[in-house]
């Protein structure tokens, strides 16, 4: 029967099942503790990127997590794959800023108060300058320090004052909450709570490229770096990264592959607590070992562990066909015309090509180039204005065949 175990957990980005790439580790806390530490520096912008998988996401938590310890700063952590566009990583940000700053003003009445509105306001589309005069006197006759969405209403509605006629005619009128209204909230309030609470605001966006509208993505640096006031973190595959993002980021660290041993840290990490270990350090162990040599990227290497554990019987003389199932169970295409793509590229050390030396040299249908690119075995050099492909890290294991 096969083996099911959920330990491997190919996706996970929590920490505690990181590997110590100790060069990059170090450089990376290195650098973004500078960044955090230089406060009179404008524009304070952090760039990750790598190949999918390489393990961005957690290796950005993991110096969080730790350089939280040493610093004393608030962090906002936004998943890009959550949001449909700018707008949308712009109220999660709102959201998730909300949640932070009630540990942060536990017991601050006021500004509890105003930590409340500016999460309902990530929510809506719309508020009127009577909800605004309302909830600011609401605010107003509490007690305690505040986090900047009051003064930041008084500014864009000017409430807090006697209403004129004119006012009492526009009051129900709608203000559209858009990416600049959003944008200029954040900034009051993180202005506010960096001068009051002395802790600089990061914003980490992890996975800016997973964001659903991809022509937003430009807008979204365009939207995003109007705010000055807090250090902005984008994490990013190498494929997304454009014109605009280099000359926007002053400061970039790349992620490459791991080593075999880092691998097999990883897994080792993630079978401690596993019910089948002893299992699985006998049938499993053998496999990684087959597996280590034939790629860095360590998405792809627990990918292929997991899909064996949940549908093989883990054994190295059926590596490679078991692994041929994972095409068809994964991606639903005939795994022969995956195999002679795949050998093509990795008998040439896996280059970046143009569809016309694709068609030419492959020997493949432009019907069947064009099912390769859409479903993400052959992977862009530019995800908005593709030229040349490479073979996905996904494949890399038909080198056991060559």
């Amino acid at each position: 029967m096969p083996i099911y175990t959920r330990c491997i957990q190919p996706q996970s980005i929590d920490p505690k099942l990181f590997t110590n790439r100790e060069g990059e580790y170090r450089h990376l806390k290195d650098v973004l503790k500078g960044i955090i530490l230089a406060k009179e520096e404008e524009e304070r912008r952090l760039l990750i990127y790598g190949e999918r998988g390489m393990g961005k996401s957690i290796l950005l938590r993991k110096v969080i997590s730790h350089l939280k310890q040493e610093i004393d700063f608030i962090c906002v952590i936004i998943d890009g794959r959550t949001s449909e566009n700018a707008e949308d990583l712009l109220r999660d940000i709102c959201e998730k800023l909300a949640s932070q700053l009630r540990a942060e003003y536990r017991g601050e009445e006021k500004a509890i108060s105003e930590i409340s509105y500016l999460d309902e306001v990530s929510r809506v589309g719309t508020i009127t300058r009577s909800w605004a005069r309302s909830t600011a006197t609401e605010i107003e006759n509490k007690k305690g320090a505040e986090i900047g969405l009051l003064s930041f209403f008084k500014l864009s509605f000017g409430v807090g004052g006697k209403e004129t006629e004119v006012e009492e005619e526009i009051k129900t009128t709608g203000t559209e909450i858009n990416s600049r209204f959003l944008r200029q909230l954040l900034s009051s309030v993180i202005k506010t709570v960096s001068s009051d609470r002395a802790k600089e605001v990061v914003i980490a966006i992890d996975g800016l490229d997973q964001i659903h509208s991809k022509n937003q993505i430009a807008e979204f640096v365009r939207e995003i770096f109007k705010h000055k006031e807090s250090l902005i973190i984008a994490a990013l595959r190498s494929e997304a990264i454009t014109v605009e993002f280099s000359r926007s980021f002053r400061e970039s660290v790349v992620i490459k592959d791991l080593s075999e041993d880092a691998l097999m840290d990883i897994l080792d990490k993630r079978m401690e607590n596993c019910p089948e270990k002893d299992l699985l350090d006998k049938k499993l162990i053998p496999i990684a070992d087959k597996l280590k040599p034939i790629t860095g990227n360590p998405l792809s290497f627990l990918t292929w562990i997991h899909f064996l554990c949940t549908n093989s019987e883990l054994s190295p003389a059926t590596l490679l066909n078991d692994l041929k199932e994972f095409i068809l169970h994964s991606y639903s295409l005939d795994p022969e015309k995956v195999s002679r793509i795949s050998k093509f590229f990795l008998t040439k050390d896996n280059p970046f090509l143009a569809r016309e030396e694709i068609l030419d040299q492959a020997k493949i249908s432009e019907g069947d180039y064009e099912v390769l690119t859409e479903n993400g075995i052959l992977v862009p050099d530019d995800l908005y204005n593709p030229q040349k492909y490479s073979l996905s890290p996904d494949f890399a294991f038909f080198k056991l065949d060559l």
